[in-house]
């Protein structure tokens, strides 16, 4: 919402809009002359009396601002069509998945700039290099994030169409579970392969089983990305270098070049090979998209370095579905921290319920110390019997602990506990994202007692 207010801003438009609450976001809009109220509030927006009014998923019917709009006839679209409608002359490359959205789009774009395209984005999260979640450009090309969250990735007929990977999410908007959910990721696919071309993860067991049954690898528009396996050779591969970081890209079982990617994770790797296969398919230079993912300085929130010193690291990102939790604590084991602390904020009482087995899972995999925060509510309620006290009790491991109450208690717990040379791994989609300031040292940490 925010990336598409700063979009029609900078066309010209007038922009106001609201939210439940504040944040750094919001001010940072406030900033650009945008006119945002908190909360909503039927009086302020008849004092705007807007043409249209946009609206997202998390919007209930009755909320007060809606309800206005209805009665006094205005033009009412959802984030979705408004979208369709920045793009509309457009050729659009959608990005979709359940995971690497945001970091798969940001760095497409950067390589789509670098490359001499202009394009124009609109991006889930921060592009540090620009400080903003909207590119505007005069070149054909225009990247967006499939939101699959809704199904309002089946909207507009994308050029280019990603899928980075396939798992149940969502479920309140799929009451037909995994399998709805898969008969939307297979329409969309057809709507790449429709147009230029379909970019698709063959390591991810779901994407590769739709694929596999229902299109012709053969298909010179079909790509798939992967890790080096002589069994199924992706068109493009990666085989990562065990002493460090940095991995070999193959195209076609042929090593192309080396690369360092700026970012941890075998998922990042992952979402740089799906960066190289957009590229295959528009006929840039694969060296000049290795300098692109080399250079990249990431998104907020996506494994973000919030603060790092030789005494104190802090990492903040939106990891809030248990895959991306246990791959976000991967990327951080892998920077080899003296000890980890883990923080996480479970985001949505429905998600912790529909996906309870697999929060458990994950939970008992992990080995460092991990405190589980109160669940952030962003729509809806909680869920009775659906709590992070009753999560970590039925983990029942000793390393696992709840952690209850405000960010501010919260921080005042964790910094009597912190040690010198600790890597802090801050996860969720909510709030917990304010814990990171609070945490950073305004004097150097005591390396007998490990306290502030």
């Amino acid at each position: 919402m925010s990336a598409l207010g700063r979009y029609f801003r900078l066309q010209g438009n007038t922009i106001s809009g609201s939210d439940r609450q504040d944040s750094v976001l919001i001010n940072d809009l406030k900033k650009e002359n945008i006119n945002i109220w908190i909360p909503h509030d039927k009086e302020l927006i008849k004092q705007a009396n807007p043409d249209y009014v946009i609206y997202s998923t998390a919007i209930l019917e009755n909320n007060e601002e809606l309800l206005w709009a209805k009665e006094n006839k205005k033009q009412i679209l959802h984030r979705s069509e408004l979208l369709l409608h920045a793009t509309k002359s457009k050729k659009i490359i959608s990005i979709s998945g359940t995971h690497g959205k945001t970091t798969t789009s940001a760095m497409t774009s950067e390589m789509l700039m670098d490359a001499g395209f202009h394009p124009s984005s609109v991006l889930g999260g921060i592009l540090i290099s620009k400080n903003t979640n909207v590119i505007v450009g005069n070149g054909e090309y225009f990247v967006i994030e499939g939101d699959e969250s809704d199904k309002s990735f089946l909207k507009g007929e994308p050029e280019i169409a990603v899928i980075t990977n396939i798992e149940a999410d969502h479920l309140e908007n799929y009451k037909g579970g995994l399998n709805e959910i898969k008969d939307s990721f297979l329409e969309f696919a057809k709507k790449g392969i429709n147009k230029s071309g379909l970019v698709f993860c063959i390591d991810d067991k779901i994407t590769k089983e739709i694929i596999l049954k229902n299109f012709d690898l053969k298909n010179k528009k079909l790509i798939s990305y992967g890790f080096y396996s002589e069994d199924q050779m992706p068109k493009i591969s990666a085989k990562k270098n065990e002493e460090n970081l940095s991995c070999d890209i193959y195209l076609e079982g042929k090593k192309i070049c080396s690369l360092n990617p700026s970012t941890s994770g075998r998922h990042n790797i992952l979402n740089s090979l799906a960066v190289f296969s957009c590229g295959y398919l528009l006929g840039i230079d694969f060296q000049k998209i290795k300098q692109t993912i080399e250079n990249y300085k990431g998104t907020k929130r996506r494994f973000e370095f919030i603060y790092r010193s030789k005494e104190l690291t802090i990492i903040d990102d939106y990891a809030h579905h248990p895959t991306e939790i246990e791959a976000t604590i991967q990327a951080a084991k892998e920077l080899n921290p003296e000890r980890l602390l883990i923080v996480l904020q479970p985001h949505q009482a429905l998600r912790l319920r529909d996906l309870w087995s697999d929060f458990i899972k994950v939970l008992k995999n992990t080995s460092d110390t991990l405190f589980v925060t109160d669940v952030y509510i962003a729509r809806g309620q909680n869920i009775e019997n659906i709590s992070s006290q009753k999560l970590v009790e039925e983990v029942s491991k000793p390393n696992i602990n709840y952690i209850p109450g405000s960010i501010e208690q919260i921080a005042g717990y964790l910094k009597k506990i912190i040690q010198k040379e600790d890597l802090i791994l801050i996860m969720g989609a909510g709030d917990i994202t304010y814990l990171c300031l609070k945490l950073i040292p305004s004097k150097t940490l005591d390396s007998k007692s490990g306290n502030n």
